[in-house]
């Protein structure tokens, strides 16, 4: 590979960083290879940035906590499923005096009776 191709590449790279095209798009619009661009974006990516960190540990260096003097220990977890939300409930009241949509906060909302029951389901998901 020569510095020219590599320049080109670059400058095609830096170009698509910028646009708002996907990489089959813009390789399209171009007239380069998709798999092309996918490679050298990969490459140059990859290039850009370190694979390890300037301050990695030197030989002979102990992790910041042992040297502290402090005991690191294993504390067990146990994940559990959360709990199920408390769904809203609408109750009918005896002899069908009202309808009451109790909420999980434990709010409680009255409607007459012969509200239309599917605006109350509407309402109820709302919130």
């Amino acid at each position: 590979m020569d510095d020219q191709e590599r320049a080109r590449w670059m400058k095609l790279v830096a170009d698509f960083e910028s646009s708002d095209l996907t990489q089959r798009e813009f390789a399209t619009e171009r007239g380069i290879s998709f798999s092309n661009l996918r490679n050298w974006l990969y490459r140059l990516r990859k290039e850009s940035r370190p694979l390890v960190a300037d301050d990695t540990k030197q030989p002979g260096q102990v992790p910041a906590c042992a040297a502290d003097g402090e005991d690191s220990r294993l504390v067990a977890v146990r994940v559990v499923a959360s709990a199920a939300k408390p769904r809203r409930q609408l109750i009918v009241a005896a002899g069908d005096e009202f309808l009451e949509l109790a909420l999980p906060s434990g709010a409680r909302v009255r409607f007459p009776a012969g509200t239309d029951v599917s605006y109350l389901r509407a309402l109820a998901a709302a919130l």
